[in-house]
């Protein structure tokens, strides 16, 4: 038998992660016989410095791109690209650029088991529906839809007391000193680094499986 692990830096606003994301779920479906993959999950905010309120997305955006074309350009290349992984970008939906500490306090304290589906849900509901998951009460219907917890009050105080946090820093601190410029990034067995959207075959070639 041979025991992989992978580190995994990600945002939860960012399209790119939530490629890499399914990409490296489906490599995880073809791995050959004995072989077994631990995938820890790491914080990383692309926008740390967002208000908490959230911010104009499209406004973001553009600023960030250099104009509307380049904008429409980019929104266009999620959903080609996207398609590839059987993922759909309603980008016209989303009103926020949200500061994604909350979300990644919810991932933090969820149990690992689920996790996958947590970060999935979080995705979905940002990226198809346009919901803003920088909303602690947005934050906690997932969460509850997802089972980290059954009482949605208990769940809301635990997210806003700051429960998760230390982890969510932890994972700013361990990404800087890889020196981590942007997400998704993908550490093998704390050895061989993998920087941008993968294929399946990338991440299988990386575990070694041919």
């Amino acid at each position: 038998m041979k025991n992989v692990t992978v580190d995994v830096y990600m945002d939860t606003s960012c399209p790119w992660c939530r490629m890499g994301m399914t990409s490296l779920q489906s490599a995880l479906e073809q791995l050959p016989e004995g072989m077994e993959v631990t995938v820890r999950n790491h914080a990383y905010q692309i926008n740390p410095d967002i208000r908490l309120e959230g911010e104009d997305y499209r406004k973001v955006m553009t600023g960030r791109l250099g104009g509307p074309a380049q904008f429409e350009a980019r929104m266009k290349q999620y959903n080609d690209t996207g398609a590839h992984f059987g993922l759909t970008y309603n980008t016209d939906l989303i009103k926020y650029t949200p500061n994604t500490v909350l979300s990644h306090q919810l991932i933090a304290i969820a149990p690992a088991e689920l996790q996958d589906q947590l970060i999935a849900s979080i995705y979905e509901a940002y990226f198809e529906q346009g919901i803003n998951i920088g909303s602690v009460d947005e934050l906690v219907k997932i969460g509850v839809a997802v089972g980290v917890s059954e009482d949605a009050a208990e769940l809301k105080a635990r997210l806003l007391n700051g429960e998760g946090v230390e982890q969510v820093e932890a994972g700013q601190r361990s990404a800087q000193k890889l020196g981590v410029r942007g997400v998704p990034f993908f550490v093998i067995n704390e050895k061989q680094s993998l920087s941008g959207l993968q294929s399946p075959q990338d991440f299988l070639k990386a575990f070694g499986t041919h």
